[in-house]
């Protein structure tokens, strides 16, 4: 099953009626048709409290999440999956300037892996998203194939901060599998340590990795072959992260992902970044020139 469908509540009849008309493919395959000829219009937001939560994970036990033209970033047999939430304010339409201000400030998630640099540099795809405004579940879900975003009305992100501490706690849950309990707090010093110092030289050279992404890609809701790709721009001032540490974790999915309780994650915390979608392509797949026997790859259409 489509890791993306629509699952909110899907015992109650309204909402199972609800998934299936963001899924119709008259809807989908008409907003398809008119986007090869309207100009995306660009978004904007000024997020903040923006915090990142990142696990090494064996590349075996997960490369076959996504079908065989993708390929993982690897390093020594491990990948990495990442898990970040943080608040928008006012996400809309760029062109709208200090109007802007008439959109709402949702709160989202978002669970990602990394994609080999030979498919695309700086590019993601996500595993789930998740957002507490259902006005950008439809309108992810109905006007763009990079945004089919979960809905958890009662999705926390609370951030308690003095002179010299930071406390934050995430509560989401969309369901039994991708729910996540977690108390961070700050700690002195970016050093990195164990495995993610073979990994990354410096603390800069691993915010360069994860922060500055420019490519989303994602598994069309109603034909998971197909891949769409979103192009973003993230702008933040590296000298504001902070490191974190983990205090209490309780999230179902590491276990699934072969991660075990006592793996470091690397998490850092980001107070301000602007964010930008610039447009939304659909992926192609295409042949690696020179290798009969090596597999497809997949990359953006021109």
């Amino acid at each position: 099953m489509n890791r993306h469908l629509f699952k909110f509540k899907q015992h109650q009849l309204f909402f199972r009626l609800f998934g299936r008309l963001l899924r119709s493919k008259i809807i989908l395959n008409l907003r398809r048709g008119l986007m090869r000829f309207l100009p995306f219009l660009r978004l904007e937001s000024q997020a903040t409290d923006t915090v990142y939560m990142s696990w090494l994970v064996d590349v075996d036990l997960v490369k076959q999440r996504f079908p065989e033209p993708i390929r993982l970033w690897e390093h020594q047999g491990k990948t990495i999956f990442s898990i970040l939430f943080y608040h928008h304010h006012h996400f809309g339409l760029h062109c709208f300037g200090a109007a802007r201000k008439i959109f709402p400030s949702p709160r989202q998630s978002n669970w990602r892996f990394y994609l080999a640099d030979d498919l695309l540099p700086k590019t993601v795809i996500f595993e789930q998203i998740v957002v507490d405004k259902m006005l950008y579940i439809m309108g992810g879900r109905v006007l763009s194939d990079a945004m089919p975003a979960q809905y958890d009305p009662n999705f926390q992100h609370q951030v308690q901060t003095t002179a010299h501490d930071l406390n934050i706690h995430a509560k989401i849950h969309m369901d039994e599998r991708y729910c996540l309990d977690v108390k961070l707090k700050n700690v002195e010093g970016k050093q990195l340590t164990g495995q993610w110092a073979n990994i990354f030289p410096e603390w800069k050279d691993a915010l360069a990795f994860f922060v500055p992404q420019e490519h989303v890609w994602v598994e069309c809701v109603d034909q998971p072959q197909q891949l769409s790709q979103g192009n973003i721009q993230i702008v933040s001032d590296f000298e504001q992260i902070r490191a974190l540490e983990i205090q209490h974790l309780d999230c179902p999915l590491l276990a699934e992902l072969g991660i075990s309780a006592d793996s470091q994650p690397l998490c850092f915390f980001i107070p301000n970044l602007d964010f930008h979608v610039m447009g939304e392509t659909p992926v192609t797949s295409k042949q690696c020139e020179g290798d009969e026997n090596e597999s497809a790859y997949l990359q953006k259409s021109s």
